[in-house]
């Protein structure tokens, strides 16, 4: 065993032990505490209240540029804002969550060789999009006809599948290569 390998073992031997020893106090599955400071009741409080104000937000925003619909305006604001809120609402957990308080997790997530993997099929998926979209734009420029938005919707959703598959299928090989 080299000494680079043998000191990596050591340093997340000594993190787990720690994690052991603070885990049942300290952590959480969903993170016990904010990056800045406040505990559980902070953390989900913040994030909800915020949640909920971004999709109200969002569904004010998209009620004022909306075609019109057989819905009536709140209720369509309070649909916009469930959909919405659910999202904005993980999102701003994941914001202002402290990490180092959610169980499982390893002191330094940059030197996680997974880490890497996923970076790295992150560039291919995004690469795949932008392929994707390029042959898009090419069929639309020389497609002479109005497009129906449900074919426009499709396609977008399309595009976005095949940037998550090359994802997948990236993150896979890469995996598979470093583990061969």
């Amino acid at each position: 065993m080299d000494n680079q390998t043998g000191t990596t073992s050591q340093l997340h031997a000594e993190a787990t032990e720690s994690n052991k020893t603070t885990a049942k106090k300290t952590t959480g599955v969903f993170g016990t505490k904010t990056i800045f400071g406040g505990g559980k009741v902070a953390l989900w409080g913040i994030s909800t209240v915020a949640g909920i104000i971004i999709g109200v937000i969002f569904g004010v925003i998209v009620f004022l540029i909306r075609r019109p619909t057989q819905l009536n305006d709140w209720t369509f604001i309070i649909l916009m804002a469930v959909l919405i809120g659910g999202c904005s609402d993980c999102f701003c957990w994941v914001t202002i969550v402290d990490r180092t308080t959610i169980t499982g997790t390893i002191p330094h997530p940059e030197e996680n060789v997974e880490d890497t993997w996923r970076t790295q099929a992150t560039s291919a998926g995004l690469i795949g999009m932008a392929l994707a979209d390029t042959v898009l734009l090419l069929l639309v420029a020389f497609y002479d006809k109005p497009i129906p938005s449900v074919v426009a919707a499709f396609a977008l959703l399309g595009i976005m599948l095949i940037g998550l598959l090359t994802m997948a299928c990236a993150y896979f090989a890469y995996r598979k290569k470093a583990m061969a």
